[in-house]
């Protein structure tokens, strides 16, 4: 049981610190929530983007056949 206090403690301290660096402490709750539903569309829309397009252009660069066609 300890190790699960450790852990909600650890939780909770960097939740803390995330209200703090986003200034989200001083605010009401259905603003908190607004900004953090925000938050969370933004970065899966950047997750998307890195997975869909830079992944791909990474892989189309490592294949073998696109390096023979440039030389």
């Amino acid at each position: 049981m300890d190790i699960v206090k450790k852990i909600q403690q650890f939780i909770k301290y960097w939740y803390v610190r995330y209200l703090l660096v986003t200034e989200l402490y001083m605010v009401d709750t259905w603003e908190k929530i607004t900004v953090q539903i925000i938050i969370l569309v933004l970065f899966g829309l950047f997750w998307y983007f890195n997975y869909s397009i830079v992944m791909n252009v990474i892989s189309q660069m490592r294949l073998p056949h696109h390096t023979e066609k440039i030389l």
